[in-house]
């Protein structure tokens, strides 16, 4: 990974004698699941940047980290629950992380308080316990909570997007370059000093960034390859076959996921319906088509629909170029069919359903968050009886994003109840999101 360098500025001779700072000062930064260490928030990004105090860089740490629970404010962090999927978990970087935090003798950072009860807590829900360790707060030093504002004023650059762990712990340790720069006396304070960090092994796990994610999330899948390798029939299936293979592909798709239980059902209902490896990929086409036409039957196409789309193209073997090719097509087809009286809603088939909301849905209304009561006041204007909680009664879970670790999410699969994404689950109420 390309290291970001802090030019070195220039020290008085008076600190370089004395040296009353640390030689090391790890500057942290995580990303949560929300405010609350106590109350089951977890970590989902950090972190840590190795500096000396004349602003070298040693070395840097960055990997999100699945919290095996629900995403939380992603409007803020914007960290999906995709892309946490395959992060690893705390445990599997605790190791890791001290041995960065047992190579300084200083930890810094911005509200520094906040990143250190997460770490604490983390390390006890893995049976560790942090020694008390001395923490330098650029927040509290400058009495102001906005670290871009912070920046701005002593004209250091922000590099990046805020709420990204690596930009944020960069920008503090160029700010605590500068602070140190600016006045050498107010660290005085803290005094060279190693901490008796606890000794954990390192399991080798490799980091996850948010880029190695996205790059991740963004190729083709693999599964059309999967099928296209195992299906050699000589006899095509018939068109009862396919149209039951499509309609469990749609049931597959209906939390816009396909996990490796559901990719192994497909694979064996292609070759068990004895579809070829043309039809598979004919049907495939059908599908994301007829999705198209159902997204362009206004004549608009939203970004949100636009995205869902993307990522079902993405999960049937397609690429963008292929989907905005579909896309082309349908808009032609359309230009040539006068819309009709349309269909009947299909919230008639919900009437009397039982659902239930977890996460904090994406979607918005004229530009407005859809707040939960919102949420719950919708569903019952279209005949749905709304659940606080999932039981085996539960007919269907909607969720801000169809990879969502939380509890919710978690007992509906084990029970079988339909997930939904809240983009879906609108389309099938008849209300127009962004």
């Amino acid at each position: 990974m390309e290291k970001t360098r802090i030019a070195e500025p220039h020290m008085s001779g008076s600190m370089s004698q004395n040296r009353p700072l640390p030689d090391r000062i790890a500057v942290v930064d995580v990303e949560t699941t929300g405010l609350s260490p106590w109350r089951h928030d977890r970590i989902v990004e950090i972190a840590i940047v190795i500096m000396s105090p004349e602003g070298g860089i040693h070395s840097e740490y960055e990997s999100l980290v699945n919290p095996d629970r629900d995403m939380g404010p992603t409007r803020i962090h914007r960290i999906s629950a995709a892309e946490v999927l395959y992060a690893p978990r705390f445990r599997q970087i605790a190791g890791d992380i001290l041995d960065l935090l047992r190579s300084a003798n200083l930890v810094a950072g911005h509200n520094i308080s906040f990143d250190q009860n997460f770490l604490v807590k983390e390390y006890e829900r893995i049976g560790i316990t942090l020694p008390d360790f001395s923490c330098l707060c650029t927040c509290q030093m400058l009495g102001r909570n906005n670290l871009e504002v912070c920046c701005t004023e002593f004209g250091i650059s922000f590099d990046g997007e805020p709420h990204c762990a690596i930009h944020d712990a960069r920008a503090t340790a160029r700010l605590v370059q500068t602070l140190i720069q600016e006045d050498p006396t107010s660290f005085e304070g803290f005094r060279e000093s190693k901490i008796d960090w606890p000794l954990l092994p390192r399991l080798g796990t490799a980091p996850v960034t948010r880029h190695s994610a996205q790059e991740k999330l963004s190729q083709p899948s693999h599964f059309l390859h999967r099928v296209v390798a195992k299906v050699h029939h000589d006899v095509e299936a018939t068109s009862s076959d396919i149209l039951a293979y499509l309609t469990l592909v749609d049931r597959v798709l209906e939390d816009r996921a396909i996990d490796a239980n559901e990719a192994d059902i497909l694979v064996d209902a292609a070759l068990q319906w004895s579809l070829d490896a043309n039809q598979v990929h004919n049907a495939h086409r059908h599908y994301i088509h007829n999705l198209a036409v159902h997204a362009l039957a206004d004549r608009v196409i939203t970004d949100a629909e636009r995205n869902d789309l993307y990522q079902v193209a993405r999960l049937l073997g397609y690429d963008r170029a292929e989907l905005d090719a579909t896309l082309d097509a349908a808009t032609r087809q359309l230009q040539t069919v006068a819309m009709t009286t349309p269909a009947a809603p299909i919230s008639d088939n919900l009437r009397g359903k039982t659902v239930c909301f977890t996460g904090e849905l994406q979607s918005t209304i004229n530009g407005q968050p859809i707040t939960r009561d919102m949420v719950e006041a919708l569903a019952e204007k279209a005949g749905l009886i709304i659940a606080s909680s999932v039981t085996k009664k539960t007919d269907l879970l909607v969720v801000a994003d169809p990879n969502t670790q939380s509890g919710k999410a978690k007992k509906a699969r084990q029970y079988g109840i339909r997930i939904l994404a809240d983009a879906v689950f609108w389309r099938m109420i008849g209300v127009s999101v962004e």
